[in-house]
This record gives C-alpha cells, sequence and structure tokens, in this order.
C-alpha cells in the first residue's frame, strides 16, 4: 500500500518527505517570532526557583517589615509576576497560556523534525565536538530538544493548565467513571508535570538543577537562531 511505502521510506530518509519540509517551516518561524516570549519566560522560570528559600533566609518571622520588604523580595515577587501574569493580571495569564501553547507546538514539531532515520538516530542523541560550523548549533539544537522533551512538554502543559484550567477539568470528569471516588485518570499526570515544573521535591540539589535546566528553552532559542542565521549567511 502506498502509505506504507511512505512510512517506510521516511523511517529511512525523513529528509525526502514533503511534508517535513512544511513542518520544518513551521516550526523554524513560530521559533522565531516566539523567541523573545521564551527566552523572557526561560530566564524568569530559573529566576524564581528559590522563591520561598529566599523568602525564609530574608523575611524571619520575627523581625518587622513595617518599613517594607527587602529588595531582592520585591524583585522576587516581580519576577514571579513576570514569568506568571507577564505583568498584566488575567489578561497576562491568558496571553501567558497561549504562549504554552505555542511552545507545546514546537516541542511537538521539534519531536519530529528530530528524527534522523533509523540508521542514524543513535548519532542523533549525542553532541558532536564543539565547532563554528552550522551542523554543531543543529546537532546540539537537536540532541538537547530530544532529551529535554519530556521536561519542555510538561512545562507546556502546565502552562496551558494554568491559564485555561477548565477544559482540563472537564476531561478528567468525562473520564472519572465512578463518581465516589476522588481520583480521576489522567490528573495524576498532571499533578507529577506540576511538580516538575516547580521543582517541588527533593533538596537544595534539585533547586540547583531546576535553575539550570530552566534555562533549557532559552539555550534551544539561542541555538536555533544561530544555526539559521548561519544558514542564511
Amino acid at each position: 500500500m502506498d502509505w506504507r511505502r511512505g512510512w517506510q521510506r521516511w523511517s529511512l530518509n525523513p529528509q525526502s518527505a514533503t511534508w517535513r519540509k512544511l513542518l520544518l517551516q513551521v516550526h523554524l518561524w513560530v521559533g522565531l517570532v516566539a523567541g523573545l516570549y521564551i527566552l523572557m519566560i526561560s530566564v524568569s522560570g530559573s529566576a524564581v526557583v528559590f522563591r520561598r528559600e529566599l523568602s525564609r533566609w530574608l523575611m524571619p518571622r520575627d523581625r518587622d517589615f513595617s518599613d517594607g520588604l527587602p529588595v531582592a523580595i520585591r524583585l522576587m515577587e516581580w519576577c514571579v509576576d513576570l514569568h506568571d501574569n507577564l505583568l498584566a493580571g488575567s489578561t497576562g495569564r491568558m496571553v501567558n497560556g497561549i504562549g504554552a501553547i505555542v511552545v507545546a507546538v514546537l516541542v511537538l514539531t521539534g519531536a519530529v523534525l528530530w528524527w534522523p532515520g533509523s540508521r542514524r538516530w543513535r548519532r542523533s542523541l549525542m553532541v558532536p565536538r564543539p565547532s563554528n560550523t552550522r551542523r554543531f548549533m543543529w546537532h546540539l539544537h537537536s540532541a538537547l530538544g530530544f532529551w529535554s522533551f519530556v521536561l519542555m512538554l510538561g512545562w507546556a502543559v502546565t502552562g496551558i493548565y494554568f491559564a485555561f484550567p477548565q477544559p482540563f477539568e472537564a476531561l478528567f470528569n468525562a473520564l472519572a467513571t465512578d463518581p465516589e471516588t476522588f481520583e480521576r485518570p489522567g490528573e495524576e499526570i498532571l499533578l507529577t508535570f506540576i511538580r516538575l515544573h516547580f521543582g517541588r521535591f527533593g533538596g537544595l540539589s534539585i533547586r540547583i538543577l531546576w535553575v539550570l535546566l530552566g534555562l533549557i528553552p532559552a539555550i534551544l532559542f539561542v541555538t536555533g537562531l544561530t544555526a539559521w542565521w548561519q544558514r542564511r549567511l
């Protein structure tokens, strides 16, 4: 059958598929348009990881704050509001939800574009030695996107949920078969993604790791932009 031959051809040599070239353009231009937004969300998300710890360090219960909060706390809360609501209240939260949908599109299209073929996929898991070539930036972008796929998708899904929880609740209620139980199918997966979103598990080492991992979207934007610009040159 034609679809079987097409599937086999794509699995061996995906670069030959016409639809892949179209998908690449979608991934490219969506990433370029949303790049500054992704950069801002990435950096601000890493900045607020230590929010709770900073509050405990700088705001002990026996201290009087009638003269105002410490500058570091005010700056942290500004970053939180920027990350959550884009400094624009409920409107900013809605825009953030739309941005999360855009990120989900980038993550899913990137996962499809990552597939290099059944004979070369193992090489695409590794990053080559640093060099000034366009291929290095492309391989770095591709490998980093593969290894961060679950985390990136989780951030995107939870970002959508924070802005638009109603569709998720409706889906969980529709999947629930026992009205007397509080457990709904799929809800635990979402809660796991939420814990991953904030890094709310483990100790100090996890917080430090999450600061670094939070910069992955920014690195993906920079490497993707660099590879595209080098190609244009």
